[in-house]
C-alpha cells in the first residue's frame, strides 16, 4: 500500500479522491446520526465532477437490503412511490428508533439520484442498502431480534464492500456512524466485536479507509482546526492530533456489568480512524429536526409501538392524544 503524504490541512474532497486512488473502500462517517453539517458536505462531494468519476457504489446505513429493487428503481431514476420509498427506512433493523425518517436521508438518496440523471449509462452511481434484511413479524422478544439481527449490521456492508471493492475492484464508499467503521473494535464492551473495517482488512490489510467527522466539542477546541477552512481533512497518521485520546471523539459511555466503560479508552485517536474532516465549530453544528410522529397513520403507529416495547424504548403518541 503506497502510503500518502498530506499537508496538515487538505480539502477533504480532495483528500478522498487522492485516497480511493490508493485504496478502493472508505468509510466516511456522519458525525453522529442527523447531522446536517456532515450531510451538507456529502452534498458537496457528491456534486464534485472528479469525484462522481471515480466513484462507483455507495453503501448506505439507514437503507435495508430487503428492499433493494425499490433503491435501484429511484436512484436510476424512475418513478417511486414515497410510501415504497419509505420502506427501506421504515423496514429496517433501526426502524424504532425512527433512524432515517430524519429529511436529510431522504435528500441523500434525491442528491445521488439527481447527479445520476446527468451521468453517462456505464457512470451511474449504485447505492446499496447496508441494513440486513429483518422480518419483523417474527419478532416478538429483544432475544428474536437479536437473533435476527446479531452482527449482521456489520458482516452485511463488510460483505457487500468485499464484493465490489475487492473482488470487483470498484471504488466504493459507504456512510456510516462512525462506531461501525472504527479501524478496530472496542473489545472491551464485546468480545465478540467487529466493524465493518475490522471485517474487510481481515481479509485484504489495509484495504478499507476510515474518515470521521470531527463533530466532538473536546476535539474541536484542538489548536488542529483554530482557523481551519470548512470541508478540510486532517490525516491522522502524521500529525500530533492522531495522538489525542479516542475517547475525546466518542465522549461516551456504556455500562456492562453495572460498571462505567469509557469508549476506546487505551486508544489513540489514529487507531481508530485514518483522518478527520472538519465540518464546522462546535456552536455551528445543527442536528435535523425529526418529521412530527403524526405523519403515521394509526396502524403504522400501533407497529412502531409494539417494536419501541421489544428494544425498551418508551411508546410514541399523537400530539394531543
Amino acid at each position: 500500500m503506497t502510503h500518502l503524504t498530506y499537508n496538515d490541512r487538505t480539502n477533504a474532497e480532495e483528500y478522498i479522491i487522492r485516497t480511493f486512488q490508493h485504496c478502493n473502500i472508505i468509510g466516511l462517517g456522519e458525525g453522529g446520526h442527523h447531522l446536517e453539517n456532515a450531510h451538507q458536505f456529502f452534498h458537496q462531494l457528491f456534486e464534485n465532477k472528479k469525484f462522481q468519476e471515480i466513484v462507483d457504489v455507495v453503501i448506505l446505513e439507514f437503507a435495508n437490503t430487503d428492499y433493494q429493487n425499490i433503491l435501484d428503481e429511484y436512484i436510476y431514476g424512475k418513478e417511486v412511490d414515497v410510501n415504497e420509498l419509505q420502506k427501506l427506512w421504515r423496514e429496517s433493523t433501526q426502524s424504532a428508533t425512527l433512524f432515517g425518517e430524519a429529511n436529510i436521508y431522504f435528500e441523500l438518496l434525491k442528491k445521488i439520484r439527481e447527479i445520476n440523471f446527468a451521468l453517462p449509462k456505464d457512470k451511474k452511481i449504485r447505492v446499496l442498502g447496508g441494513d440486513p434484511s429483518i422480518n419483523w413479524a417474527s419478532i416478538n422478544n429483544i432475544e428474536d431480534w437479536k437473533n435476527q439481527v446479531g452482527y449482521e449490521r456489520e458482516i452485511l456492508p463488510a460483505t457487500l464492500a468485499k464484493e465490489f471493492g475487492i473482488n470487483q475492484k470498484k471504488k466504493v464508499l459507504l456512510i456510516y456512524s462512525e462506531f461501525h467503521l472504527t479501524k478496530i473494535p472496542d473489545k472491551i464492551f464485546d468480545e465478540q466485536m467487529q466493524t465493518i473495517t475490522s471485517i474487510i482488512n481481515k481479509t485484504l490489510k489495509d484495504s478499507m479507509k476510515v474518515i470521521g467527522i470531527s463533530y466532538s466539542e473536546s476535539l474541536l477546541s484542538h489548536k488542529q482546526f483554530k482557523d481551519v477552512p470548512l470541508y478540510s481533512a486532517v490525516d491522522l497518521s502524521d500529525n500530533e492530533l492522531g495522538n489525542v485520546p479516542a475517547s475525546q471523539f466518542f465522549q461516551a459511555s456504556v455500562y456492562k456489568d453495572n460498571k462505567e466503560i469509557i469508549l476506546f479508552d487505551k486508544y489513540k485517536l489514529k487507531d481508530t480512524f485514518d483522518a478527520l474532516i472538519y465540518v464546522g465549530s462546535y456552536s455551528s453544528l445543527k442536528k435535523c429536526l425529526m418529521p412530527q410522529i403524526n405523519q403515521f397513520d394509526k396502524n403504522s403507529l400501533q407497529e412502531l409501538n409494539r417494536r419501541r416495547t421489544i428494544l425498551g424504548l418508551e411508546p410514541l403518541a399523537y400530539e394531543g392524544s
